[in-house]
């Protein structure tokens, strides 16, 4: 029995998994195209909070400290504010971070079929203990992005292995071992077999 034949009715969880990870590889995507996910308002919000607290640290900087923090010393007194300007500066990086690849989250997962309020609330809720590792999480586990049928231009899903618009295979098999090959592959990398030249597709 070959990998890609079904096990009781349906392929096994692992290689669903392997098949996502091989369809992934397909998108090419750009940092430049990709930021642009990122929502307008949440940016413009991110960055002025950002501006805000730096002019804050600049402001506390040029002036001594308040009573609960002042320090006999000048010298001291103005170390201990830069001091404080800088871990602050340190704590809002982070966090203005955060922000924006939480919006990528959300923009990315909609565009890709994915539930996008529930991946949310996952890399929220897993943040105060597992920091980013909801993050990673869903770059690991993410769709591949949709794509048009390059037979008729239906967008379809990169779950699918046939249009649900003209019934086009949308992605090449090995007619020997009936394994997923890559579009560009000449030969099988499962069995050696000669593969014929296939449609590149058109991703969205």
């Amino acid at each position: 029995m070959t990998p890609r034949e079904p096990v009781n009715g349906s392929t096994s969880w692992s290689e669903k998994k392997r098949l996502m990870r091989f369809r992934r590889q397909r998108e090419h995507l750009k940092f430049s195209e990709e930021i642009k996910l990122v929502p307008r308002g949440l940016t413009i919000g991110t960055l002025t909070l950002f501006a805000s607290f730096i002019a804050l640290a600049m402001f506390m900087c040029a002036h001594d400290l308040p009573e609960p923090w002042h320090i006999a010393d000048e010298m001291s007194n103005k170390a201990a504010v830069g001091l404080v300007g800088l871990v602050g500066l340190a704590m809002a990086i982070p966090a203005a971070i955060v922000i924006l690849l939480t919006g990528y989250v959300y923009k990315d997962a909609r565009r890709r079929g994915m539930n996008a309020g529930l991946w949310v609330f996952l890399v929220l809720v897993m943040m105060p203990a597992y920091l980013v590792v909801g993050f990673v999480l869903y770059f690991n586990a993410r769709e591949p992005l949709p794509y048009h049928c390059p037979k008729c231009g239906f967008l379809v899903s990169a779950r699918f292995n046939f249009c649900p618009g003209c019934k086009y295979e949308l992605h090449r098999t090995c007619n020997s071992c009936q394994r997923e090959v890559g579009d560009v592959d000449k030969y099988c990398p499962h069995c050696g077999n000669d593969l014929v030249p296939s449609t590149a597709l058109e991703p969205v």
